[in-house]
C-alpha cells in the first residue's frame, strides 16, 4: 500500500478524502506526525501530538453497507497489531474505540465517499503511542508508552497496523462480519455494565450483553429482554 507522509496537516481523514476525490490510485494511506484538526465520530476533536499514530487508509469497497462493521474489523486489526508489537491487550468499546483498563488508547473513524462510480472507504485511526496525553483527557485516556514505561518503535507499529487493517477489511468484504464476531464478543469492554447509547437525540440504556450477528450492540433490559442498537455513541456514566 502506498504511504503518503506529512509532517503536519489538519487531519489525515480530510487529506485522504481530498486525495481520493482527485482520483489517486487506490489503495493508499495518509499519515502525519501531528494533526491540527484531528477528529473522531460526530465531529469530536482528537488531540494529535507528536509521537502518536495518526493515519487514514483509503480502499475501494463494494458498497457503503459495511461502514459500521469496517470500524469493528479495523479495531481487530489495530488490537492485533498492538498486542503483537507491544504485548498490550486492548478491549473494544463498541463501536470504534480501544481501551486499556477502561482508558481510551485508540479511536477509529470509518466514512465513505463515491468517486467516478467507485465507493471508497476511509478508515481513520488514531493511537496514543509515544505522545503525552493532555491533562484534561486524563484519567479517561491513556498512551501505550504510559502503560509500558518506555517508548515504542512507531514506524514498526504503523506498518503492522496498516498490514493488519488492510487484511481485515479485505476479509470483511470477502467473508462477512461473522469472522470477527467471536473475537469482538470475547474482547468487548464494559460487558454486563449499565450504559447509555445516544443516536439522533434518542437514548437507549441497558446492560451490555454482547453483539448481534451483524455487529449491533445488545443491551439487556430489566425484564431480561434484549434491545439491539445499530449505531450511536456509548457512555458508561
Amino acid at each position: 500500500m502506498e504511504l503518503l507522509s506529512y509532517a503536519s496537516i489538519t487531519s489525515t481523514q480530510d487529506t485522504a478524502r481530498e486525495i481520493a476525490l482527485d482520483g489517486h490510485l487506490l489503495p493508499f494511506a495518509v499519515t502525519a506526525e501531528t494533526q491540527s484538526g484531528g477528529r473522531g465520530r460526530r465531529g469530536k476533536s482528537w488531540d494529535s501530538r507528536p509521537g502518536g499514530l495518526w493515519l487514514t487508509l483509503a480502499l475501494a469497497v463494494p458498497s457503503v453497507a459495511a461502514v459500521r462493521q469496517s470500524a469493528m474489523a479495523a479495531a481487530h486489526g489495530v488490537a492485533s497489531a498492538v498486542l503483537t508489537e507491544t504485548g498490550v491487550r486492548t478491549l473494544v468499546k463498541w463501536p470504534n474505540d480501544l481501551l486499556v483498563e477502561r482508558r481510551k488508547v485508540c479511536g477509529i473513524l470509518a466514512e465513505t465517499l463515491v468517486q467516478s462510480g467507485t465507493t471508497i472507504l476511509l478508515v481513520g485511526i488514531g493511537v496514543n503511542v509515544n505522545n503525552i496525553v493532555p491533562p484534561d483527557q486524563l484519567p479517561r485516556a491513556a498512551s501505550l508508552m504510559g502503560e509500558l514505561g518506555h517508548s515504542i518503535d512507531l514506524q514498526r507499529l504503523r506498518e503492522s497496523v496498516l498490514n493488519m487493517v488492510e487484511l481485515d477489511i479485505d476479509t470483511l468484504i470477502l467473508r462477512g462480519f461473522d469472522v470477527f464476531r467471536h473475537w469482538m464478543d470475547a474482547n468487548l469492554a464494559l460487558r454486563d455494565e449499565l450504559v447509555t447509547v445516544e443516536f439522533n437525540d434518542q437514548r437507549e440504556s441497558g446492560h451490555v450483553a454482547g453483539l448481534s450477528r451483524t455487529g449491533a450492540l445488545l443491551l439487556k433490559n430489566p425484564d431480561g429482554s434484549l434491545t439491539e442498537v445499530d449505531a450511536g455513541s456509548l457512555y458508561d456514566w
